[in-house]
């Protein structure tokens, strides 16, 4: 299996097809397996499309330390030399968004375009686990609450109701190698922690900026569709796109619409 040797861990990835580098870059505590589902047939067709499990996470190496959006985009620098990647379409998902963003800020020559789906540049008003999330982690369990959780940010209710077998096809594959407890929390504080609200201005590539107009679910201080606003007006060169009845998980249960907009995107 492919892994790259990095000082204190092994980092799980996996490469499809050829052209363009396309990177795709997951939620919090969620490997790169997901992607597979519909991304990586998709766009595996014209592009080489790169994926990766999060130290923390699938099949990569699972340390004990303190995890940071910084140490994760060293992780994935190193990754992209190794693979002789340069100029890398870049999509990141809620927080692979922001480390996206910090990838682009700290190693702009890597980045071509970038595609920033249901995320924000930071959580101001809460650092730390989340209350709302540690509650409700007590009462239903760790898994159960990541299936849950997954559930009501994912989709409206009209949704769940008429596509729970999409629904569940997705969360056979996000529950199957769920990252250890301990490891999950590590993400859970990088993402609280990280925040690039300063830098947008800085981001000079082009940006595509998608996020579900029914995104308004939080864990703790900020919407994922207050986020795409603030992202939206503080990044020069960006366009946002609004998918209607839409939450946080279109990507799979709906990747048609978002492949017709990214495809439009990469094209320009």
């Amino acid at each position: 299996m492919p892994y790259l040797d990095l000082k204190d861990i092994k980092l799980y990835y996996e490469a499809y097809g050829e052209g363009p580098p396309f990177l795709f870059i997951s939620e919090t505590a969620c490997d790169g397996a997901v992607w597979k589902l519909f991304q990586v047939p998709e766009f595996s067709r014209d592009h080489r499309v790169i994926i990766f499990d999060y130290r923390g996470t699938g099949l990569s190496g699972k340390p004990s330390v303190k995890y940071t959006t910084n140490i994760f985009v060293d992780d994935i620098v190193a990754l992209l030399d190794h693979l002789g990647a340069e100029q890398v379409i870049v999509c990141g998902h809620s927080m692979g968004g922001r480390v996206a963003q910090l990838l682009s800020l700290e190693h702009p020559r890597k980045v071509k375009q970038l595609i920033l789906a249901s995320t924000g540049a930071a959580h101001p008003g809460m650092k730390g686990i989340p209350l709302r999330l540690s509650k409700e982690m007590v009462e239903r369990g760790y898994v159960r609450y990541v299936r849950e959780h997954t559930i009501e940010v994912g989709w409206t209710e009209e949704y769940v109701g008429t596509h729970r077998d999409l629904i569940d096809k997705y969360l056979e594959v996000r529950m199957a190698n769920l990252a250890p407890l301990e490891c999950y929390l590590r993400h859970v504080i990088a993402r609280q922690e990280h925040d690039t609200s300063g830098g947008l201005k800085d981001i000079k590539v082009p940006t595509l900026i998608l996020v579900g107009d029914d995104d308004h679910g939080v864990t703790s201080d900020l919407s994922h569709r207050a986020g795409a606003d603030i992202l939206a007006r503080g990044i020069p060169n960006s366009k946002l796109v609004v998918l209607p009845n839409e939450r946080h998980s279109y990507f799979f249960t709906n990747p048609g619409a978002a492949h017709k907009i990214i495809r439009e995107f990469i094209a320009t």
